[in-house]
C-alpha cells in the first residue's frame, strides 16, 4: 500500500507531505484547489511522461516521492530482477524532473532507467481517470484477467508445454529449411564456377608446356632454317658432312694402327665424337618434327587455350596450379552440400504431430475460458445493476485468433464488450462515450476482479462525473466494498461518495508570500461536516445542508 506521498515544487504545491491510512480514502476540495496536481504527483510515480511545465515557477526542479509497504512477492521479484531489494517489504519511488525537462527515477535511491520504474510501479498503483486508458480498457489484458478469473493456470501450463516443444520444432524447421535455401544459393554458385574452370580441363603443369611450345612455334621458320642446316652439315648432306668426314677419317687412322696403336685411340676417339654429333644432328631434326600442321595454325589454337588459362587465372586470382586445386575443392564441397539437404518431410510430419497436440489443449483452454466468460459476464452485470445499469448488457467475447493462429496463450481472443441498452449490438469498452457510464462499468469490473489484477492501491479520479443521488451513493458503496481487498483512493466531488470513506484528505489552496501554494490536510468531525455541507451546498451552508451531512455520514448502506 502507499503509506505517504511527498511532492516539492511541483506546479502551485510548493512542499506537502501526505500520509495514507488503508482502505477508502475520499480526496475533495474546491474546483482549482489543486487535487489534480495531487494526481500528477502520483502520476509521475507510475511513469508517466515528465512535462517540464510541471516545474514551479522558478524553481530548478520538482520531485515527488511514495513510499510503500507489504509489496507483494511479484513486485520483491520484478525488483530483485533490477538489482533492488525490497527489505521488509518496502520500496521508496523518487522521480525528479528539472526545469530543462530532465528526469530521474530512483528506486530505494537507486537510480533506474524509467523501463524498469514504470514497469514495478504498475504492480503498485492503478489510476483510473476520465482521459486516462485504464488498465481494463487495454484489450492486450483481458485474455490474462479472464485465465486469472476461470483459475485455468494448469491448463494454461500444460498447452505452454505443448506450444514450447511445438515452437522449439518450428524454429529448427525453419532454421533448416533457411539452411537448404542457402545450400542451395551456394550449390548454384559453385556448380558454376565447377563448369567455368572445368570447361578448360586444366592438367597439371600444362601451362608451362603451352608457353615452351608456343616459344617454339613463335620460332618455327628460324628453327626450320637453323636446324635444317645444322642437320645437313652434320648429317644429311648430299655429299660432304661432318660424319662422312669423320668416317674417312677414322678408316685413314686405324690403317695406320699397325704403326704404332696410339693411332688406333684417335680413332676411337673420333668415333664417339661421331656419334655425339649424330645425335646432334637427329636431335635438331626431331624439334623441326614437333609440329604436326600449320605452325601459323597451331599457334593461333594454342594462344587461345592460353588465353581461357589467363581469363581463369584473373576471375579466380589463382595461378594455374591453385584452378586445378579450387576445381577439386568445388567438387568435394559440392558433393557435401548435396548429402545435407535434411529430410524436411520428416520434420514437417513430426511438426503436424506437435501442432495436433497443441490444438486439443488449446481446445480445452477454449472451453474452459468460456465458461468461465458466461459467469464473468453475469457477475459484472450483477454488479452493473446494483450501480443502477439494470439494462446494460456486458459480454466477454472468446473467439479464434485470426487464421486460427496459436500463441503462447493459446488460440483464443479476448474482448471484453458491453451493449449500452436491450437491442443494441455490444461494442469493445474503449468505444463507450459516456463518462459516467465508464465510471460505472470500470468500477464493476474491478469490483469482480479486485484480486486478479494484482495491485494493490487504486486509485479513481471523479468516477462521480455524470452521476448523482442514490447512485453516486451506491458507487460509493462499491468503493468501500473495493477496499476491503486493495487501497482505494478517490478524488470526487461527490458528498454520497466522500461521506463513505475511512479517511478524509481535503486539498486547500491560499496565498503565501504573493504566490498561491495548494496544502492537504487530513479532516474529521466538524471539519468533515463542514466540508461534506460544503460539497452539498452553495455559496453560503445551510443547517439543512450540514444536517444532511451528518445523516450521510451516520447512514445504514448495506440497501439493495
Amino acid at each position: 500500500m502507499l503509506c505517504s506521498l511527498h511532492i516539492e515544487n511541483l506546479a502551485v504545491i510548493k512542499s506537502c507531505d501526505i500520509n495514507f491510512s488503508p482502505g477508502f480514502t475520499a480526496l475533495t476540495g474546491e474546483t482549482g484547489a489543486g487535487k489534480s496536481i495531487i494526481l500528477d504527483g502520483i502520476g509521475l510515480l507510475c511513469g508517466s511522461r515528465a512535462d517540464k511545465g510541471l516545474v514551479r515557477n522558478g524553481e530548478e526542479k520538482a520531485e515527488v516521492s511514495g513510499f510503500f509497504s507489504n509489496v507483494d512477492n511479484a513486485v520483491r521479484s520484478l525488483g530483485s530482477e533490477a538489482g533492488i531489494a525490497a527489505e521488509d517489504g518496502e520500496l521508496l519511488l523518487s522521480r525528479s524532473i528539472t526545469a530543462d525537462g530532465r528526469s530521474a527515477c530512483r528506486i530505494n535511491g537507486r537510480q533506474v532507467p524509467l523501463s524498469v520504474f514504470k514497469e514495478l510501479a504498475a504492480r503498485l498503483v492503478n489510476i483510473h481517470g476520465q482521459q486516462d486508458n485504464w488498465s481494463l480498457l487495454d484489450e492486450s489484458r483481458h485474455l490474462a484477467l479472464l485465465d486469472k478469473y476461470a483459475s485455468d493456470s494448469k491448463l494454461l501450463e500444460d498447452y505452454r508445454e505443448a506450444f514450447g516443444l511445438y515452437s522449439g520444432k518450428k524454429a529448427e524447421l525453419h532454421r533448416l529449411v533457411k539452411q537448404i535455401e542457402k545450400d542451395r544459393e551456394e550449390q548454384d554458385v559453385l556448380s558454376y564456377r565447377l563448369s567455368d574452370i572445368g570447361s578448360v580441363k586444366l592438367k597439371p603443369g600444362e601451362e608451362q608446356k603451352l608457353l615452351e611450345e608456343r616459344k617454339l612455334l613463335q620460332n618455327a621458320e628460324r628453327l626450320e632454317k637453323q636446324s635444317g642446316f645444322a642437320y645437313r652439315a652434320l648429317k644429311g648432306g648430299d655429299k660432304v658432312n661432318a660424319v662422312y668426314l669423320l668416317d674417312r677419317s677414322i678408316t685413314a687412322l686405324r690403317s695406320l694402327s699397325e704403326v704404332t696403336e696410339e693411332f688406333d685411340k684417335l680413332a676411337e676417339r673420333l668415333e664417339n665424337a661421331k656419334y655425339e654429333i649424330e645425335d646432334v644432328a637427329d636431335t635438331a631434326v626431331s624439334l623441326i618434327g614437333t609440329f604436326d600442321g600449320d605452325p601459323t595454325a597451331l599457334l593461333t589454337a594454342l594462344e587461345t587455350r592460353l588465353d581461357k588459362i589467363e581469363r581463369l587465372k584473373k576471375k579466380y586470382r589463382r595461378d594455374a596450379d591453385g584452378l586445378i586445386e579450387l576445381y577439386e575443392d568445388t567438387k568435394k564441397r559440392l558433393d557435401q552440400l548435396e548429402s545435407s539437404d535434411g529430410d524436411i518431410e520428416c520434420f514437417e510430419d513430426e511438426l503436424k504431430g506437435l501442432k495436433r497436440i497443441c490444438l486439443d489443449k488449446a481446445s480445452l483452454l477454449t472451453d474452459a475460458r468460456r465458461k468461465a466468460a458466461a459467469e464473468l459476464a453475469e457477475r459484472i452485470c450483477s454488479e452493473l445493476a446494483f450501480l443502477d445499469m439494470p439494462n446494460v448488457r456486458f459480454t466477454v467475447l472468446v473467439e479464434p485468433e485470426d487464421d486460427s493462429q496459436l500463441g503462447a496463450n493459446g488460440a483464443d481472443a479476448v474482448r471484453f464488450m458491453l451493449a449500452g441498452s436491450a437491442g443494441e449490438e455490444p461494442k469493445p469498452l474503449s468505444k463507450i462515450a459516456s463518462g459516467g457510464e465508464l465510471s460505472r462499468v470500470m468500477l464493476a469490473i474491478k469490483s469482480v476482479f479486485a484480486e486478479a489484477d494484482g495491485v494493490d492501491t487504486v486509485i479513481f479520479d471523479e468516477i462521480d462525473a455524470g452521476v448523482s443521488g442514490k447512485t453516486a451513493r451506491k458507487i460509493g458503496i462499491k468503493l468501500k466494498n473495493a477496499s476491503e481487498n486493495a487501497q482505494v483512493f478517490c478524488v470526487t466531488h461527490s458528498a454520497q461518495i466522500a461521506s463513505l470513506a475511512s479517511s478524509h484528505l481535503v486539498v486547500s489552496k491560499s496565498l503565501v508570500d504573493g504566490r498561491y501554494s495548494s496544502s492537504v490536510r487530513e479532516i474529521s468531525g466538524e471539519e468533515r461536516v463542514g466540508e461534506l455541507s460544503r460539497i452539498l451546498g452553495g455559496i453560503n451552508v445551510t443547517d439543512a445542508q450540514r444536517k444532511a451531512a451528518i445523516d450521510l455520514l451516520n447512514a445504514d448502506n448495506d440497501f439493495e
